[in-house]
């Protein structure tokens, strides 16, 4: 069957459920939760159970030289560029059950329905696990979409290091994941990435679907301030060059930065105080700042705002300040053809829809630098998400997995 026979598939929700569940016991935490830290051995064992799904599925199977795992469904056309869907499976080190790998294993639905449905569209689907989206063990996030996209070498990627030193290239041949440059993605007519939203905007409003406009942009950075440190009894307050302090005004600084700005997020996610002592004012703080806007000019002047709070303090305060930006992501919107399929699926299916932004990045953001791309978010209850506690219903899972399902129906519906 090819063609219009496409929209007689329909996903299986349970099925999906029990794939998720199962997947949820690699690296499974006391508290219910998930560590599953890109290419450590629960990294592998998860990649192992996708990949003997995807054969078992009739895929095609292929890894690339950063780990990244494809499973191709074929078309009626062989020269068509495919389709591709996906996210990540790697985790935070307290992680839930759903985010990236509802993405991974929706989309594995996608051609598991397509296949009881003995369809063949123009184009191929391909699934897509991508490696280390998440940047908790290896900085900077979507490291391995974002290699494949341009935005970072492979030299870069395989000299990053985890906190015991390891570097991702070393792990990533330790865990028998090393594949081949010729195996990356290859253009693709489109890429769409079902995720969690992470938010409580679609709960908040009762809306099922979200469909994504585009990925706000992202600066990441380090503060340090330098004062001096002193025994914490002798010095009087008058005396002291304490960073604590001084850190201290740059973190409510940063929050009241984000009230001043309409469209922008702060956070103030880090700190590392030396020497870190009970009785020693601190000599030494180190404070991560996050700013986050869909706007670039925005997050400009975000960041230029920063830099003078700290110049203020340093001055207040009698201490050296320095700020350095270490990673920006600009703002990205997808394509228009892509976000319009969503939006008909999810009509279709007669489901109600809620446009947003992704506050978060994503590995959607990296391929929508080369090629059409777009999300779709199903709800997270109480918007929570990188904790334990983290949850999408049964019933939420298998509807961004049906929007999925005829997004890729139209996307791949014609060569």
């Amino acid at each position: 069957m090819t063609g219009d026979g496409a929209a007689a598939a329909a996903v299986n929700g349970e099925r999906l459920w029990d794939a998720l569940m199962t997947m949820a016991e690699v690296g499974r935490t006391p508290a219910g939760g998930v560590r599953r830290l890109a290419l450590s051995d629960d990294d592998r064992r998860g990649r192992d159970l996708l990949i003997g799904w995807l054969r078992d599925d009739g895929c095609a199977v292929r890894f690339d030289d950063l780990g990244n795992i494809y499973g191709r469904y074929p078309g009626t056309d062989p020269n068509a560029a495919p389709v591709v869907c996906g996210s990540h499976l790697d985790t935070v080190p307290t992680g839930g059950r759903f985010d990236g790998v509802l993405g991974v294993l929706g989309a594995l639905e996608a051609v598991r329905a397509l296949r009881d449905a003995r369809v063949r569209m123009p184009r191929p689907v391909e699934v897509v696990c991508w490696t280390n989206e998440e940047g908790a063990r290896f900085a900077p996030a979507m490291l391995a979409s974002g290699v494949v996209c341009g935005r970072f070498t492979l030299e870069e990627a395989y000299a990053a290091r985890d906190a015991d030193g390891r570097s991702f290239g070393d792990e990533l041949r330790r865990i028998g994941y090393l594949g081949s440059a010729e195996h990356r993605m290859p253009p693709a007519a489109a890429y769409v990435e079902l995720h969690v939203e992470q938010g409580p905007i679609l709960e908040r409003e009762g809306a099922q679907v979200g469909v994504v406009d585009g990925v706000e942009g992202i600066a990441w950075g380090w503060v340090e301030v330098t004062g001096r440190a002193a025994h914490a009894g002798p010095t009087p307050l008058e005396d002291r060059r304490d960073a604590l302090v001084a850190a201290s005004r740059i973190v409510l600084g940063l929050r009241a930065l984000a009230a001043e700005l309409p469209g922008v997020r702060t956070t103030a996610g880090r700190i590392e105080v030396s020497p870190n002592t009970i009785n020693v004012v601190p000599g030494v703080v180190r404070v991560t700042t996050d700013l986050r806007s869909r706007s670039p000019e925005v997050l400009d002047t975000a960041a230029r705002r920063l830099e003078a709070l700290c110049a203020a303090v340093a001055v207040g305060d009698g201490v050296e300040v320095r700020a350095s930006e270490f990673w920006r992501s600009p703002p990205t919107a997808f394509h228009p053809t892509v976000t319009g399929a969503v939006a008909a699926s999810a009509q279709e299916l007669g489901y109600s829809t809620r446009r947003l932004w992704a506050g978060a990045g994503h590995d959607a953001k990296y391929v929508a630098d080369r090629y059409p791309a777009g999300m779709i978010f199903v709800p997270s209850a109480g918007g929570l998400s990188h904790n334990e506690a983290e949850w999408t219903s049964k019933d939420d899972c298998a509807r961004g997995a049906a929007v999925l399902l005829g997004a890729v129906r139209r996307l791949a519906g014609a060569a």
